[in-house]
């Protein structure tokens, strides 16, 4: 109840049908303390949640090995929590500068 003489008003969201409701990021070694906590949570939602562990490293869309690949490659730029791809279109003083 939100407001005074205890009138019924309530916020709530709109989410779809898979969509992410939460997303978190620990290290390796905390993933079972993340999930548990995930579990925890759930049940202070109403519906049916499902906890997904993912493969990519944090937020970004590349996987573990890929972005360790492409870091060392010079193809990734970390940013915090996401990574930015430099792609191979565009001048060549990017390219040629970097060797």
């Amino acid at each position: 109840m939100r407001g005074a003489y205890g009138k019924p008003n309530g916020t709530c969201a709109r989410v779809n049908i898979g969509q992410v409701l939460i997303s978190i990021r620990t290290r390796l070694d905390k993933e079972q303390i993340a999930v548990e906590a995930l579990r925890r949570a759930k049940f202070k939602i109403p519906g049916r949640q499902k906890i997904h562990v993912s493969h990519n490293w944090g937020f970004t869309r590349f996987t573990k090995d890929d972005y360790q690949k492409y870091k060392a490659m010079g193809r990734l730029i970390p940013m915090g929590v996401h990574a930015q791809w430099l792609s191979s279109k565009g001048s060549l003083d990017r390219f040629i500068g970097a060797q």
